[in-house]
């Protein structure tokens, strides 16, 4: 499985990547929003899901999930953040992400939402 990790810190990259590939998944990374798309629309290969930030400069992780429908309806996004105010999660739900995780959170937590998400 094909998964795209979505953070402007490199750290929080290198830490899932650890993690997703000692699981056995392909990861593909990009620094902010911008990045992912281009990825998602020109890369190579199908992205299975996309694994977000909420809070990013530029386009956050909201911002990118919009733009994502626009194209795919069906792309399971998991949107992270250390910020769960309830409004954030009901304009999550209302745009219609998958799963939203809260920082700070282990490889464990993230791979139930993952197999959460691929179940339905």
């Amino acid at each position: 499985m094909n998964i795209l990790v979505v953070d402007d810190e490199a750290e929080q990259i290198d830490s899932l990547r650890v993690g997703l590939k000692s699981r056995g998944f392909k990861v593909f990374e990009a620094l902010n929003a911008e990045d992912a798309l281009k990825l998602l629309n020109h890369g190579s290969e199908k992205i299975d899901i996309v694994i977000t930030d909420y809070a990013m400069p530029g386009m956050n992780g909201l911002e990118l999930l919009k733009k994502l429908r626009e194209k795919n309806k069906t792309l399971p996004v998991i949107l992270m953040t250390a910020y769960s105010k309830k409004d954030l999660v009901i304009d999550v739900l209302r745009d219609s992400c998958n799963s939203f995780i809260e920082k700070p959170f282990t490889i464990d937590q993230l791979l139930k939402e993952i197999q959460s998400i691929t179940r339905r």
